[in-house]
């Protein structure tokens, strides 16, 4: 366990600020990213002014486990199970019918969510103990490269938080994950390229859409 210093927090003292609302930067296997509960209307709102980021746009979320998929959606789609089953954890966010419990500014309007059960075992960790799906994009100011390192965050993102959890490992970089809508029993769409391509979709059992 880390000792926590004025930005850099260690596993307790982080989850103890993300149930009291608060915003905190924190390692995925790509990025660090900036996240908060999903369920946190205001500690939402703080991370798209710490992103100086549109509040028209979605963001995404992560899940520490399949259990905590229930938390964001009631809608049991088989087709979600078997993308699931395929891929997570991993690199695919799945577009998914929001609940009445997901803030609609979750959503940009949409009435949908995009999760992933990330496969940083930190961010798992993270979100177990705090015991919530966590809001996850990219720790950069909005029109500013993402970054691998605690060191390269941007101190304006960094002050609009609760501090930085930096646990091993680090994040690779890479491309975002892939998400993907369902369109039909075992048929997707690709919204957006990434890790898991068409190829192992289509060799999962998966249609594709154009």
């Amino acid at each position: 366990m880390q000792t926590a210093t004025p930005d850099r927090l260690d596993m307790e003292t982080a989850v103890r600020l993300l149930r009291n609302g608060d915003v905190v930067c924190y390692p995925t296997e790509t990025f660090f990213a900036v996240g908060c509960s999903a369920f946190d209307v205001f500690a939402i709102e703080r991370v798209f002014q710490a992103k100086k980021r549109s509040g028209s746009m979605p963001l995404p979320v992560i899940i520490g486990s399949r259990e905590q998929l229930g938390m964001l959606t009631d809608v049991n789609s088989g087709t979600v199970n078997r993308l699931a089953d395929a891929f997570w954890p991993g690199s695919l966010s799945i577009l998914v019918t929001a609940s009445a419990a997901v803030p609609a500014i979750l959503t940009g309007e949409t009435g949908r969510v995009a999760v992933r059960l990330s496969p940083h075992p930190m961010a798992r960790e993270l979100c177990l103990a705090a015991g919530v799906p966590l809001v996850s994009t990219s720790a950069n100011i909005s029109g500013h490269p993402a970054t691998t390192q605690a060191g390269g965050l941007d101190p304006r993102l960094v002050a609009g938080t609760g501090g930085v959890l930096d646990m091993p490992p680090a994040p690779q970089g890479g491309k975002a994950s892939t998400l993907v809508e369902i369109t039909g029993p075992e048929t997707v769409r690709i919204v957006r390229q990434g890790p898991v391509t068409e190829e192992a979709l289509l060799a999962a059992g998966f249609r594709i859409m154009p």
